[in-house]
């Protein structure tokens, strides 16, 4: 009687162990499959059907409309004057992030050294305060102080008896302005690296210095390789950002398009493809130029991924 009992404890323990460990399996394969699902409803699903479009004539929201006609979309766009002129746009606006990063690197070790605290936060609270305002607002602000006619700069030139400065209305001043203009957003990336920074080994720094490094040598051969993966995530964000820029240009130009083309991108020019021209060029070829702007992309992305651990080797 007394075994009877002993088992039949047992067995109630062990469906208890049953029943919890099917109510964790229940939780995990929901954990995982909620997600799944939205992956391919919201990602997958959309990614697919940009890429069936890519091969078809659309020029409404119907998809019963479409009609298919292979590569034409894909020659029609690379035989387009316009796509030129965007992708140099785009690349060159790609390949001031590594510039910017320096600097902003730069920053963000100048504000890890010991300051003046007051100063230090001062700083910290200057750079990051575009950040939060918002691309948008900046811009707007930005275009009040670079405006050709009646901007702050322009006004103070003119009271001076100097000539004004085509900020946004002359192809060889606009994209430096953008650049000027998307700089100020760094708030975030000096933030970055400040954590990064702040998490260096700092008896590897002492060691290098106790047997006779430089400044110098101390970063580049002990802090750069320690805040190395923060740097290359954050250049790569970077580069993806700048591939889908859209909204400084078209605020800073006014019409979306700047002094000779010179505010046309890739992205930009996809949303006129399908949402101002959609009658003569339609969603076929926006979708045929996202999956090139994607492409491109991924290439940039390793190709500035392998160029900076090869940067970097180098130095070990």
């Amino acid at each position: 009687m007394r075994v009877w009992g002993i088992n039949m404890k047992r067995t109630l323990t062990k469906q208890k162990e049953f029943r919890g460990n099917r109510h964790e399996r229940i939780e995990g394969f929901c954990m995982a499959v909620i997600p799944f699902i939205g992956f391919l409803a919201f990602t997958g699903f959309p990614m697919v059907l940009s890429l069936l479009i890519s091969f078809h004539d659309l020029h409404s929201y119907d998809l019963s409309q479409m009609r298919f006609i292979g590569l034409d979309n894909y020659k029609n766009m690379f035989a387009t004057p316009l796509f030129q002129t965007a992708l140099v746009n785009t690349l060159y606006f790609c390949l001031s992030v590594p510039i910017n990063l320096v600097s902003q690197l730069f920053l963000a070790n100048l504000l890890t050294k010991p300051l003046n605290p007051h100063f230090a936060k001062a700083a910290r609270l200057i750079l990051y305060i575009p950040t939060v305002i918002g691309g948008v607002a900046i811009s707007l602000i930005w275009n009040w102080i670079l405006e050709a006619n009646y901007g702050v700069i322009n006004t103070i030139l003119a009271a001076l008896g100097m000539s004004k400065v085509g900020f946004t209305t002359t192809r060889e001043w606009f994209m430096p302005s953008v650049l000027l203009i998307k700089w100020w957003s760094v708030g975030l990336n000096i933030l970055v690296f400040q954590a990064a920074l702040s998490n260096v080994n700092a008896s590897l720094k002492e060691a290098a210095r106790i047997d006779g490094a430089r400044d110098r040598q101390v970063f580049f051969k002990v802090i750069l390789p320690q805040i190395a993966p923060m740097l290359i995530y954050t250049c790569t964000m970077n580069i993806i950002e700048a591939f889908g820029e859209i909204s400084t240009m078209q605020i800073i130009s006014g019409n979306g398009l700047g002094p000779s083309n010179s505010a046309v991108t890739l992205s930009y020019m996809m949303y006129r493809m399908a949402y101002v021209n959609i009658y003569t060029e339609g969603f076929g070829l926006a979708s045929a130029l996202g999956w090139v702007i994607g492409i491109i992309t991924i290439v940039f992305v390793r190709a500035s991924t392998w160029a900076s651990k090869k940067w970097l080797s180098a130095d070990d």
